[in-house]
């Protein structure tokens, strides 16, 4: 835990004091279809939760990219589905991390996908480690990017616990 304070307290004196946003105040847009992968909430999972989990994810759009070189994005899960999008327009060349933060993180899975709920290339994988969510996007391409941060819950309680998400972009 020192090591990450000490991290985070190094990106702010290089960076500056990171731009906060309430996510209710991003504008909505069309969310990514919902990736082919087990509820992480298991076997907890009720059948209001299932039936949610169709259709499109509820998503807003991140601040363009010179926007959010250092931002805060803040919110909590709206609703039974027990997930949320985060749209990120990412230029060529560019490289996007995710970092979630939450008095209870081990309930939280980030992960990355397109419009279609996949992965692709530059698309890492979620973090493993239950109390480290996060995930990096490198857009190695020559063109501009539409892709989606996911934070989706591993607990039925989640979607009353605020959560941050911390969100650096640069080359």
């Amino acid at each position: 835990m020192p090591a990450l304070l000490a991290t985070l307290f190094a990106i702010v004196l290089t960076q500056g004091t990171p731009q906060e946003y309430n996510a209710s105040n991003l504008p909505k847009v069309n969310g990514p279809r919902p990736p082919s992968y087990a509820d992480p909430a298991g076997s907890n999972a009720d059948m209001s939760r299932s039936t949610a989990r169709r259709g499109v994810i509820d998503a807003v759009a991140l601040p363009e990219s010179d926007a959010i070189t250092d931002s805060i994005i803040k919110d909590k899960i709206q609703g039974n589905a027990g997930w949320k999008a985060y749209q990120a327009i990412v230029p060529a060349g560019q490289t996007v991390k995710v970092r979630l933060t939450s008095p209870n993180e081990t309930w939280f899975v980030l992960k990355t996908a397109n419009q279609r709920g996949m992965t692709e290339k530059g698309m890492a994988p979620h973090s493993v480690t239950p109390i480290n969510p996060q995930t990096t996007y490198v857009n190695s391409s020559k063109e501009t990017k539409t892709i989606f941060f996911i934070v989706d819950t591993t607990d039925l309680s989640a979607p009353q616990v605020p959560y941050s998400l911390h969100v650096t972009v640069g080359n």
